[in-house]
């Protein structure tokens, strides 16, 4: 899940320095209460990872159909209306990190936000991305966020083959307790 301890001798580059991809639907599904545990997990991700690297960046990226990069406050209140295609925004994960973070300079975490709904057109492909994304991060945790009151779709089912990878962490998110549970499993590694 990630060497989250800067080494004692002889300090490499990658020891330094860290990017976290964070990723999330704002499809009209994903409203405030979505968002709020997306903004919960990240800002103490990025606290803890802050602790162990000199260096850290936050790169913001949404989506619906297209996804895009955008600064941080629009990323927590924007909304989109329409569909949603989740390989939109790893295929653009995969190409920032293959023009800007370089594995070998950079830790690499990537976290997606959701409510599971996905074009069902779209799920090979998405799947595809992930697997990639996944093989190329030293962590990728995609979170499902589960509202009572809107039933979310079947995105976790599509990931469940790569449950069982070291560099992947699924979650289902219901309140903050899920949030800190996820949390306390990565610090732990």
């Amino acid at each position: 899940m990630g060497n989250f301890r800067i080494s004692k001798g002889e300090t490499k580059e990658t020891d330094q320095n860290a990017v976290i991809i964070a990723m999330m639907d704002v499809s009209s599904s994903m409203d405030t209460y979505e968002k709020y545990f997306a903004r919960s997990f990240l800002e103490e991700i990025t606290k803890l990872l802050c602790v162990c690297y000199k260096n850290v960046e936050v790169v913001f990226l949404t989506h619906y159909i297209e996804a895009k990069e955008v600064g941080e406050k629009e990323f927590f209140t924007k909304g989109e209306s329409g569909g949603t295609r989740c390989s939109s925004v790893y295929a653009l994960a995969l190409d920032i990190i293959h023009t800007r973070y370089s594995p070998s300079k950079y830790n690499i975490y990537a976290f997606h936000f959701s409510d599971g709904d996905n074009l069902p057109s779209d799920n090979r492909k998405c799947q595809e991305l992930l697997g990639e994304l996944i093989a190329t991060c030293n962590l990728v945790g995609y979170g499902e966020i589960v509202n009572a009151y809107y039933r979310s779709g079947k995105l976790m089912d599509l990931f469940k083959p790569f449950a069982n990878n070291k560099n992947f962490i699924l979650m289902s998110i219901r309140g903050t307790r899920d949030t800190y549970q996820v949390l306390k499993i990565f610090s732990a590694e």
